[in-house]
């Protein structure tokens, strides 16, 4: 899994978690200078065990300064695949 994520700066360490049903991983927001200039982040592995309709949330744990992100996109990646 991927997040294409933005953060300005003086505002990255927040922690966020990214979850699909049951399955969570957590990642600590990086400073990438400005809340516009996002970078991509490889962020964990998780399993979809069949085809059909998810959601994805995306939500805080703590706010480290007056801003948690900006999130541009999502990936998901089948493992294998470039």
């Amino acid at each position: 899994m991927h997040v294409l994520q933005g953060c300005g700066k003086g505002h990255g360490g927040s922690r966020v978690a990214v979850s699909i049903g049951e399955q969570e991983v957590e990642f600590t927001v990086e400073d990438t200078g400005h809340f516009q200039n996002f970078r991509d982040r490889e962020i964990g592995e998780m399993t979809l065990p069949e085809p059909g309709v998810y959601r994805l949330r995306i939500k805080p744990i703590n706010k480290a300064a007056g801003a948690v992100m900006d999130v541009r996109q999502v990936r998901l990646q089948r493992l294998g695949d470039a």
